[in-house]
């Protein structure tokens, strides 16, 4: 070790000296406190051993100096005094001294002092080194978990959670949460909401959803719906995570003109529908394995359809919700989250349920992540088009084109068409800028050849109360064993009378139906559960006309302002 050694006998000094160096240490002696203290400035040694009386600065003073330059740090500091009192021992010690040697001292007891210290040192600069480890290894996990929270932040674009039908709470049982809700609306404005809970909880968790972010955001951008959507959600699932890894997940599409609600839930407790009073009007009981728990071959889509009354709420949670704890192991059970959202009015739901559970842990930690969603579900009147998308604007040299896309029975009961086809519009620059309103011309005329002219639907169920319902479980099983049948659309952009315009045509394999009936009477037609959609096409188009039988339709959507209906070039 290096060793300070402060004597003012010259003689002393000489033979402590020579005794350190014998015992294998390298020493530094001075005479005064003074010298002592400038050469550990420059040096710091090992352990200092110091005489108590000396000329310029007394052994006291030169220790309180030492340990103030030491600090934080353990410096060893001996007395070596010819003095016994007690007094100044105890001294020594309280100005930071470890141990108070009586002269004449035996080489054997200096050597086992000195050993001791020696192993107190080795010890200190291990934790040290452990310590300056750890703090690294904190700052590196600190920065990680910096960049991982800003990127999850972004991906799941939380400006989209601002949307006015919906509100929600997560509560993370760690710094990061494996919960996830997301929300966003198709070019036709119908709502689509994801509850997610991933594996476990903190950062594991919160990377197990990550692989189903994108797909939710860009294919309800594309108009997809949550059935294709859920599908391609659990593809991602088992292509990123390990196995073993899985994500209990809950997607809705909420339909605000047509009035209805579609929910596929694969993991997650029962979503329900609340009405306005607090009487619970329907219970999604239809439940699904987690994504990423079956192979594509194995995955079922089949999403469970409610149509809402008016101000209807769809209540989505976690499991941590139910599986909160209090202090004595007690859960919060579904029976305390009903009382909650029952007995509050809609808009104190969230605030009601988030105090109930609140309350209900009081100070105990949680041991899951938390998340409720809550969905105003209101019909809509049909939308005005400046709603759905840009408004007629000037196109400079958008060119001439057309395809066409012709769909057997199978291709029909497995794509999803309109997505399809609004991609591929979307590559020219006039169509792109009315992407909204080409979404949902495209989504209605393929929707209504499906309905009427393939299944043979009869739009007349939906005014019976329960009708909705009926009429979309009907589809569903209709289209299940649909065997026959063709649906053909095309989609042309033209010049003509300084114009710019698309012409959609929709045409299909059926016998066709009363259009004249259905359209006939608009605005009125809109109050009807029926033809809505048609209407709104109708108002949209500067031109809209079936043929004789109604299995083929013509939508010319203006793309240059100024042109519209009257425009004599049509």
């Amino acid at each position: 070790m290096k060793i300070l050694l402060v004597e003012d006998n010259p003689d002393d000094l000489f033979f402590a000296q020579e005794e350190l160096q014998r015992l294998g240490h390298f020493v530094a002696g001075v005479e005064n406190g003074v010298k002592a203290l400038e050469l550990y400035e420059r040096e710091r040694h090992d352990v200092v051993i110091t005489d108590i009386f000396m000329p310029g600065m007394d052994g006291f003073a030169l220790t309180r100096e030492v340990q103030r330059l030491a600090a934080p740090h353990w410096q060893p500091v001996l007395f070596l005094s010819g003095h016994r009192a007690d007094d100044l021992q105890v001294k020594a010690l309280q100005v930071g001294a470890d141990g108070y040697i009586v002269k004449p001292v035996s080489a054997a007891m200096l050597e086992a002092r000195l050993k001791v210290i020696q192993r107190l040192l080795t010890m200190q600069r291990q934790v040290e080194e452990h310590a300056f480890q750890l703090e690294k290894y904190y700052a590196a996990e600190e920065e990680e978990k910096r960049i991982a929270e800003h990127l999850i932040q972004r991906l799941v674009n939380a400006d989209k959670l601002g949307d006015a039908a919906i509100r929600y709470w997560i509560a993370a049982a760690a710094l990061f949460s494996g919960d996830l809700i997301a929300a966003a609306r198709t070019p036709g404005s119908v709502l689509h909401v994801l509850l997610a809970d991933g594996t476990g909880h903190g950062l594991a968790a919160s990377i197990n959803v990550l692989p189903i972010i994108a797909p939710f955001y860009r294919m309800t951008e594309k108009g997809f719906g949550i059935d294709a959507i859920v599908r391609e959600m659990n593809t991602k699932v088992r292509q990123f995570l390990p196995e073993g890894r899985f994500v209990a997940a809950t997607v809705a599409a909420i339909d605000f003109r047509e009035g209805y609600v579609r929910v596929w839930n694969g993991g997650n407790p029962e979503p329900f529908m609340l009405s306005a009073g607090g009487h619970a009007e329907h219970v999604f009981a239809l439940r699904h394995l987690p994504l990423g728990v079956l192979e594509e071959a194995e995955f079922e889509t089949t999403a469970e359809t409610h149509a809402f009354g008016a101000d209807t709420q769809l209540i989505l949670y976690s499991d941590g919700v139910i599986e909160a704890e209090n202090h004595a192991g007690e859960m919060f059970g579904f029976d305390r989250l009903a009382g909650a959202l029952v007995n509050a009015p809609p808009q104190d739901r969230l605030e009601s349920a988030v105090g109930a559970v609140s309350r209900h842990m009081a100070e105990h930690e949680a041991r899951d992540d938390i998340s409720i969603m809550l969905v105003n579900c209101r019909r809509e009147s049909a939308a005005e088009p400046s709603s759905l998308g840009q408004s007629a604007a000037a196109v400079s040299n958008p060119g001439n084109w057309r395809f066409s896309l012709r769909l057997g029975a199978a291709e029909v009961r497995k794509l999803d068409v309109v997505p399809l086809l609004l991609e591929l519009a979307n590559q020219f620059d006039g169509a792109r800028d009315r992407s909204g309103e080409l979404f949902v011309i495209l989504s209605e005329l393929f929707n209504n050849a499906l309905d009427h002219g393939l299944l043979r639907l009869d739009s007349r169920q939906k005014l019976d109360p329960e009708g909705m319902e009926r009429y979309l479980d009907e589809r569903q099983a209709r289209l299940a064993l649909l065997g026959e049948g063709e649906v053909e659309l095309e989609i042309e952009q033209f010049e003509l009378g300084g114009g710019n315009w698309l012409r959609i045509v929709c045409r299909d394999s059926g016998t066709g139906f009363d259009h004249a009936a259905i359209m006939q009477g608009v605005p009125e037609v809109s109050e009807l559960p029926f033809g809505r959609g048609l209407a709104l096409v109708r108002s949209m188009s500067a031109s809209f006309e079936f043929n004789e039988i109604g299995n083929a339709v013509t939508v010319i959507l203006a793309l240059t302002q100024g042109l519209d209906h009257e425009n004599s070039a049509i």
